[in-house]
């Protein structure tokens, strides 16, 4: 691992570095509704598919896949108009739907997490016992669902990504990887904006 630099004795890498500063680039244009957090975003998921490798976070590791997929998908969806011409507007989940998708979650957490034990248990030797992998499952189970919300431009994927990054700084404070723990504190502050930005617009959207 090569280091960037020292910040009170904290090694930083510089993959850790510059999958910070791409993560910021993206969630920031995610923040304000802009096409190109999602470009930012591929790169982003390259580079945190790494670090996680190297911090045995499988499920978040496996996640950067899943990102990249979605924002492949993003892409495609707030660039093309739909039969009147328009561009995908900010909308919300009903009641039924945030029932749905928590069960969904927790569901999918469960199975996954389970799934990551029974593969380091059974295959040892490649993939190293791994750390959390309950709470591992269930953040990246979460993060899916938001990116997936996110390129709908559901303003509930804000509320989802508020969680999760409230969750994400006291996991990665406990592993030690402590600028990305300071990334997911900023992240949290930029989606706690984007949810009263973006609310701010759906309001004119209903009363337009």
């Amino acid at each position: 691992m090569y280091i960037f630099l020292k910040i009170f004795g904290y090694e930083l890498s510089y993959l850790e570095f510059f999958a910070v500063l791409t993560g910021l680039a993206a969630v920031y244009f995610a923040s304000r509704g802009k096409i190109v957090n999602f470009y930012i975003g591929l790169v982003n998921n390259v580079l945190y598919f790494l670090l996680f490798y190297q911090c045995r976070l499988y499920s978040m590791m496996l996640l950067q896949v899943a990102y990249f997929t979605i924002s492949s998908y993003g892409i495609y969806s707030w660039s093309k108009p739909n039969i009147n011409r328009e561009l995908l507007k900010i909308t919300r989940l009903t009641k039924k739907q945030w029932l749905f998708i928590i069960a969904i979650i927790i569901f999918a957490a469960i199975v996954w997490g389970t799934l990551v034990v029974w593969l380091s248990g059974k295959y040892p030797v490649n993939i190293e016992k791994p750390r959390y992998p309950y709470i591992d499952a269930l953040l990246t189970m979460a993060s899916i669902t938001g990116q997936i919300l996110l390129t709908r431009k559901k303003i509930d994927n804000w509320t989802i990504w508020i969680a999760v990054n409230i969750a994400s700084v006291a996991l990665y404070s406990v592993i030690g990887i402590y600028f990305t723990s300071i990334l997911y504190a900023v992240f949290l502050i930029i989606a706690i904006k984007a949810y009263f930005n973006w609310k701010k617009e759906l309001q004119i959207v209903y009363f337009t």
